[in-house]
């Protein structure tokens, strides 16, 4: 057995990465790292008794190289006898629908198809080739972009189903080891551009480090990565103490109280990334720490656009953070007696009778028909609504009257007015038009309610 294998196995064993009787699909670019980790796992298949698969991304930037890439791929799967799958992923029309970085649409197209292939084949686990080389690539990058703790413990061994069984070797080790075994591998020509800011790291400026500071730098930097692990578990527990003590849970979001920054002087960056990943698909980064921290500082009714859809709201004790839907703006015409419903709100009316002693608190709003019609508007409030609130001597913007009524900033657009002959004569579930109030010489009578 061969020194760098014998590492690897040690490396396997000691993070319980693969148990007996598991179905592994390998992530195979075809590139050399790929190459090196299924000839690995296929070699000692039997050892481990596993079954294996490896799955092609084509992600359909490199013409006919790609096709080129991805023969290759099938037929040496072929040759060791490996179940093989491929997947062309469109890669430009998501960075171009989601306003991603191609790289980072590549990343997520990759493993939202691993995730769905594993599903539907039954793979227990999903295995990359990820080196200790990589890990210093993201560790110092992630260090020159700005980034959190987190940020720079580098590549995690184990992610759920996902695990790297050769992340304690270098590059160089793989490439030895290929070339003194005479197997072949492909090579993307897109990684030898300085053009993109990680081949730049790669190709120009670690092999400086590695020749002038340190010719163990993945070493080194993988050891300071495992101390900074073993912290930030500590921290992990403090961050989710702080979690539990001042955010809550929203259909579409979430909240946090603003009083956090008593404890802190801010909102801690590692709080907001943990539950900012947590609750949506989308990669944490330094400017958002900074614009969620500036807000946290601004007037009630502010606001800033993360990525992704997000928006962060400034109440007056909260920051409220959700994602922004399709718009839910439209209306309902329906008849009394029958029900409506929109923004997720359903509105009953039925005819009813006069109560000779109508409760101070109720569900529900009992308003003077003798007036209106039988067909009833539900739609969302618009700028430029005015109605007579109850109670009230002369018309108020809507507008004013949420703002009054200090509904948040973050369900404001979404509220429900009910009209009747073109006039609004319930701010649903909030106030009836005065309009609309039962005297003593109402006949009629209808009965309004919300679930």
């Amino acid at each position: 057995m061969k020194k760098t294998e014998e590492k690897i196995i040690r490396f396997i064993d000691a993070h319980k990465l693969i148990e007996k009787g598991e179905r592994v699909l390998v992530a195979f670019s075809g590139g050399p790292d790929s190459v090196f980790a299924l000839h690995f796992l296929k070699k000692f298949q039997k050892k481990y008794k596993i079954e294996l698969a490896a799955v092609h991304f084509n992600h359909q930037l490199r013409g006919k190289e790609a096709e080129t890439d991805e023969k290759f791929a099938k037929e040496f799967c072929g040759k060791l006898e490996v179940e093989f799958f491929s997947a062309k992923l469109n890669v430009k029309k998501l960075a171009n629908s989601k306003k991603l970085s191609i790289e980072e649409a590549a990343r997520k197209l990759r493993y939202q198809n691993l995730e769905k292939l594993c599903k539907q084949n039954s793979f227990s686990k999903i295995a990359t080739a990820h080196n200790l080389s990589d890990n210093t690539e993201t560790v110092l990058m992630n260090l020159l972009s700005g980034t959190s703790a987190a940020g720079l413990s580098g590549i995690p061994v184990v992610r759920g189903n996902i695990i790297r069984p050769v992340l304690c070797v270098t590059k160089q080790e793989i490439l030895e080891y290929l070339e003194k075994n005479r197997i072949a591998f492909r090579i993307d020509s897109s990684n030898l551009s300085d053009d993109f800011k990680r081949n730049f790291l790669r190709n120009r400026i670690l092999p400086l480090l590695r020749g002038k500071i340190n010719p163990a730098l993945d070493e080194a930097v993988y050891r300071t990565t495992s101390n900074l692990k073993s912290q930030l578990t500590v921290n992990e527990r403090v961050v989710n103490h702080f979690i539990n003590e001042f955010t809550r849970k929203k259909a579409n979001g979430f909240e946090i109280r603003l009083n956090i920054a008593e404890v802190f002087g801010e909102i801690p960056g590692e709080l907001l990334k943990v539950l900012i990943e947590k609750n949506f698909d989308y990669e944490f980064k330094h400017e958002d720490y900074a614009k969620i921290n500036s807000l946290a500082k601004n007037h009630k009714g502010k606001k800033v656009n993360l990525g992704s859809g997000i928006t962060v709201i400034r109440e007056k004790e909260l920051l409220c953070f959700q994602k922004e839907e399709s718009s839910l703006t439209g209306e309902v015409e329906f008849p009394a007696g029958k029900k409506a419903k929109l923004c997720g709100v359903t509105v009953f009316i039925q005819k009813a009778e006069i109560e000779a002693n109508p409760a101070k608190k109720k569900a529900y709003e009992l308003i003077s028909a003798d007036e209106l019609d039988e067909k009833f508007l539900l739609r969302t409030w618009k700028h430029g609504d005015i109605f007579k609130p109850l109670g009230f001597k002369g018309t108020k913007k809507v507008s004013d009257f949420l703002t009054d009524a200090k509904i948040p900033a973050s369900e404001k657009k979404n509220r429900l007015v009910l009209l009747n002959r073109n006039k609004i004569i319930w701010v649903v579930g909030l106030r009836i038009s005065d309009e609309v109030k039962i005297t003593n010489k109402t006949k009629r009578v209808y009965k309004l309610w919300t679930i």
